[in-house]
């Protein structure tokens, strides 16, 4: 009898802990602030802003006039949440385009001239060239190298509209690409146009740029999948080909210019998938050539290397004197390896389920890949390495296979 009533009370006293647990999740839960999506009215303020800027003069760019005027650009979407970059999906000549600014208003960003009450501008404290050389100094501070590009070729390369000879941009421009040019996505789409693994970029009006439309697709990013159907989705040979994309793309950040640019967000929603498997990069933001990643590096103190990370990029302390030092300690091809292509907390992984004749060495290669062998534990190898070359081969292969 004794021994029925003690397992009673403490199956009761079993019921009564998990519910108090529930009730203090979901409390907790309830006192998170989740950031509230964007609306249709909010996108209309967007726009209805942007277009009295370009109406008064205060702003300009290739795109203002078909926004505002002929208003070829029709809105679809909104895209973001909460203070996040506003994110917006249009059309433009039946194409689907993005367009996307760090800030919702011009007012956000740092301006070089400022409103007056007639909605005009005070006069400028610069002449045209002190305008352009002080933006070739701000470019080269932003991205963290030096710029090759006299000042006119690098405003002409950065502005999105023609500035012909002996032309000057009105405070209204200058304003716009002083403010595009303060959105380090902005930055290395339209100084970098052409390259492969970055989408294009269709021009701008004021604070706002358009790039072409590129998503991540269910392959890549399965996230809004069932867990069985993220394991059972995507042939092989389709997951094959995006990964030797996403080993192309690693290989260019490397090659494409004479140094480093480390990609510090690596997640599958930063990169798109073209109709053809071809992957871009699609928001690289936390992402800086080597000079300026080693600042970013070295500034916290610490206690252990993980306090030195700066996301995805991998930092080292150096216990003596509790200070990181300026160097990374992994590369791309590991963030690419740990983050997408191996399975990791709901995300499924990309190289998941391999053909069976290649299964082992996969498993091996990824696993060197995350954790390789080093002589000494601060040398960043570069991405490009023996264990890069026979995955890539192998995935080349196994499109045979199936």
């Amino acid at each position: 009898m004794w021994r029925r009533l003690s397992l009673r009370r403490i199956c009761l006293g079993f019921i009564l802990i998990t519910a108090v647990a529930i009730l203090y999740a979901a409390f907790k839960a309830s006192s998170i602030i989740i950031p509230k999506a964007c609306t249709d009215d909010q996108t209309t303020r967007i726009f209805d802003n942007l277009c009295n800027l370009y109406q008064s003069q205060a702003v300009g760019g290739n795109l203002c006039e078909v926004i505002c005027t002929s208003k070829s650009i029709i809105y679809e979407d909104c895209l973001f949440k909460g203070k996040g970059k506003k994110v917006i999906a249009a059309t433009y000549n039946s194409k689907k385009i993005i367009l996307k600014s760090r800030n919702e208003r011009l007012e956000e960003f740092e301006l070089l001239f400022s409103a007056n009450d007639k909605g005009g501008f005070a006069p400028p404290e610069m002449d045209y060239d002190s305008f352009k050389s002080m933006f070739k100094s701000h470019m080269e501070a932003l991205m963290g190298i030096k710029l090759v590009d006299s000042e006119d070729v690098l405003l002409s390369k950065m502005w999105t509209s023609p500035i012909l000879q002996n032309d000057e941009l009105t405070p209204g421009e200058m304003n716009s690409v002083w403010t595009l040019v303060q959105q380090s996505e902005f930055n290395y789409l339209k100084y970098f146009h052409g390259a492969q693994f970055l989408p294009d970029i269709y021009g701008s009006c004021g604070h706002f740029y358009a790039v072409e439309y590129i998503p991540s697709g269910k392959i890549l990013d399965p996230s809004l999948l069932s867990l069985s159907e993220q394991w059972d989705s995507a042939p092989w040979p389709n997951r094959a080909k995006i990964g030797l994309s996403l080993m192309d793309l690693i290989a260019s950040t490397e090659t494409f210019y004479s140094e480093i640019l480390h990609l510090c967000d690596v997640k599958p929603d930063n990169f798109g998938v073209t109709e053809d498997f071809q992957v871009k990069a699609i928001d690289i933001d936390i992402s800086f050539f080597t000079p300026q990643m080693r600042d970013y590096l070295q500034q916290p103190d610490c206690t252990a290397d993980e306090d030195c990370d700066f996301f995805d990029c991998h930092g080292a302390c150096n216990k003596s004197t509790q200070k990181c030092l300026d160097v990374r300690t992994n590369n791309n091809f590991q963030s690419i390896c740990s983050d997408i292509f191996l399975h990791h907390h709901t995300y499924p992984g990309l190289l998941r389920n391999p053909p069976a004749e290649i299964a082992t060495e996969i498993t091996e290669l990824l696993d060197k890949c995350v954790n390789p062998s080093r002589e000494e534990k601060y040398i960043q190898t570069p991405s490009i390495t023996k264990t890069f070359q026979r995955l890539h081969s192998l995935l080349k292969e196994s499109l045979q296979i199936r």
